[in-house]
């Protein structure tokens, strides 16, 4: 089982000496519950409570601490205990009481009405930061890196925790109830069934709305009125009811989902996650979460490995990443294709070029053979939060997993990509204190390609099965130039012509390219742009 923290709270005022008390199986008797109530009073509920059993100067110390998630000062309260006990059963009772399960916990934790929810971490020893800063790195007087500067400052860049911070506070986690990346796959699995739950809630109030609408329309032409609204008032009072239940609903599992990954409201009323825009908002932040869970699982075995030569801090996480990483030359050829595949996709934002980075992933020559099978290949665009690549680059671009909600994405689970940097830019979230986006340049091999002028969604069984297809791509009313393409020396084509109008209705401003497997991606360039004078970047 997960424990739910690792090390002694400072509140508690124990010795420097102090340890959590771990029993003769070897559990930390430690927990973090949290409990989200929408519909509870003006605020709602939205508040946290830790125990913890600690063992301090030969004696046995129970410390508890609880109150409204991102409170400043919480309430605490400790026991002390000559023997361990009585401090076992002084632990056991507080943990009964506020979740309703009994402590150690022997069998999956069981969620219970009106009870705090466990929050589930990964087990192991407290992390640090993830890249010393340069101060730190000079006062230990590490060997120098063997890294070229370029590729320095973009390891730098994406591990460093600062930043990973602020991207989590932007999404209102409260990162004081558990540390960076120690969130359990249980934890966020548990968080896509509930998305999904959510999902299934809005599609039925969408096909609800959709039908009283339609109703309403048939009542107004209707000859008679006053037979047409008797007619009408059975169906109508039935879908009413059915249209509450399901906010109800959406309020219940929006709770369920707070409790589940503690969110910072401050003193606000959580909001109910009650669009497909909200809730594309939170499958981005499990998205985050998963891969903060990889680096830190990374990070943990770069630790655990034999100490050797020295080495500099930039050069264990570049290892630690499994992506070889080079600067391309300016005036190469290779960097400007891409200067220009950029400056006639980027939308009119004021950017300047900060790195391109030459990239191959040893992982992905087991792509080869499907790559090879396939036509059409295209340079495309895929963009992500900074706190996403660690994963992104150590493990590869990953399919949303099969709990995730089917209707969060528009044309089902897959890669998506772009012929437009003003597309993939948008979803960087670069703001003007994180003024600095990465992007990667990808080979899609598309082979035949499924048009569609608007969203569906779409698998691989179904595009290769009943499409006859390899991809999927989504029309945009704006397009590159063909006539401006370019052509890297493998044959792969650069789509940088300059951004024009394309005739017709799409419902895409710029063209989408989906693929529903990873063996038709091979990563080929890492690209750092510095947006100037913006509160957000698109």
């Amino acid at each position: 089982m997960a424990s739910t923290a690792t090390i002694v709270d400072p509140q508690s005022r124990c010795s420097a000496n102090a340890e959590l008390y771990r029993d003769a199986d070897g559990v930390r008797w430690s927990f973090m519950l949290n409990l989200t109530d929408i519909s509870y009073g003006t605020y709602g509920n939205n508040k946290f409570y830790l125990g913890q059993l600690i063992v301090d100067r030969g004696g046995f110390v129970v410390f508890r601490k609880w109150g409204r998630v991102g409170a400043k000062t919480p309430q605490s309260k400790t026991e002390f205990f000559s023997s361990v006990e009585p401090a076992e059963g002084a632990f056991q009772k507080v943990f009964q009481s506020k979740s309703g399960n009994k402590w150690p916990l022997t069998e999956p934790f069981v969620r219970k009405k009106g009870k705090y929810f466990l929050v589930e971490l990964d087990d192991g020893e407290p992390e640090g930061p993830s890249v010393d800063t340069e101060a730190k790195v000079e006062e230990k007087h590490v060997v120098a890196s063997k890294l070229p500067q370029e590729v320095q400052n973009i390891v730098q860049l994406i591990c460093d925790p600062e930043v990973v911070t602020r991207e989590m506070a932007s999404l209102n986690v409260d990162l004081k109830r558990f540390p960076l990346g120690k969130l359990s796959k249980a934890q966020i699995s548990q968080g896509y069934e509930i998305l999904q739950r959510l999902s299934a809630a809005l599609e039925e109030i969408e096909q609800l709305t959709k039908a009283a609408t339609a109703a309403k329309r048939t009542k107004a032409g209707a000859k008679t009125r006053r037979k047409a609204k008797a007619k009408a008032k059975g169906p109508a009072a039935a879908t009413t009811k059915s249209l509450a239940a399901l906010q109800a609903d959406l309020k219940s599992l929006s709770s369920e989902f707070y409790s589940l990954i503690p969110h910072d409201f401050g003193h606000s009323l959580p909001p109910v996650i009650g669009t497909m825009a909200d809730l594309k908002l939170k499958l981005e932040l499990l998205e985050v979460l998963s891969n903060l869970e990889i680096s830190q699982m990374l990070q943990k075995q770069a630790a655990e490995k034999p100490s050797g030569p020295a080495i500099h801090p930039l050069d264990t996480h570049y290892n630690m990443l499994n992506t070889n990483m080079e600067p391309l030359k300016a005036r190469g050829k290779e960097y400007k294709i891409i200067e220009k595949f950029i400056q006639n996709t980027h939308g009119g934002s004021k950017l300047n070029i900060n790195t391109i980075l030459k990239i191959a992933r040893p992982d992905e020559e087991t792509h080869k053979d499907v790559l090879g099978s396939l036509d059409n290949h295209m340079l495309l665009w895929h963009g992500s939060r900074l706190s996403n690549f660690v994963g992104i680059l150590s493990q590869g671009l990953r399919i949303a997993p099969p709990e995730a909600p089917t209707n969060g994405y528009q044309f089902g689970k897959g890669l998506y990509f772009a012929d437009a940097l003003a597309k993939s830019a948008n979803y960087c979230c670069a703001t003007s204190r994180n003024a600095t986006a990465v992007l990667l340049l990808a080979d899609v091999a598309l082979g035949t390609p499924f048009k569609t002028p608007s969203g569906e969604f779409l698998d691989y069984k179904t595009v290769k099965g009943q499409r006859g297809c390899d991809s999927t791509h989504g029309l945009g009313r704006m397009a590159p130039a063909k006539n401006e393409f370019e052509t890297l020396s493998d044959g792969v084509v650069v789509p940088a012509g300059t951004l024009k109008p394309v005739d017709g209705n799409q419902y895409l401003l710029y063209n989408e390219f989906i693929v529903y497997r990873r063996e038709q991606v091979q990563l080929r360039y890492l690209v750092a742009l510095d947006f100037q004078n913006v509160a957000c970047a698109w």
